[in-house]
């Protein structure tokens, strides 16, 4: 198969999440604005030096999909979801690195049992 070049403005990724007490990792869908490059990298060393936190990434998210509420409903996308995630230790960490991996064009296997 050949490879097409073609701008592509986002891609989904999954996030495995291992939610604590349960025996499995659940997985999420994280669907993030892709950058070139120079952008990539720039952002990249911002964060190693300090200069951009894990928020500032949040811009590029465009959509997380795969998450419940106790009564078995979707939940809806929305700045107090995402606000939600990222106060929850072990989804802020998967989450920020499913846009690295968005960015690399890796698709995160989800976590072995």
């Amino acid at each position: 198969m050949s490879l097409v070049l073609k701008k592509i403005p986002t891609t989904t990724v999954d996030v495995p999440v291992q939610v604590p007490g349960e025996e499995k990792a659940s997985t999420i869908q994280a669907t993030w604005k892709l950058h070139d490059w120079d952008t990539y990298r720039a952002t990249v060393e911002a964060q190693q030096e300090g200069k951009k936190n894990d928020e500032e990434l949040l811009d590029d998210l465009e959509n997380v999909t795969g998450i419940k509420d106790e009564n078995g409903n979707d939940v809806a996308f929305d700045k107090a979801l995402v606000e939600q995630l990222m106060q929850a230790t072990y989804i802020r960490r998967p989450l920020i690195l499913s846009w690295f991996a968005a960015q690399e064009g890796r698709s995160q296997a989800a976590a072995k049992n």
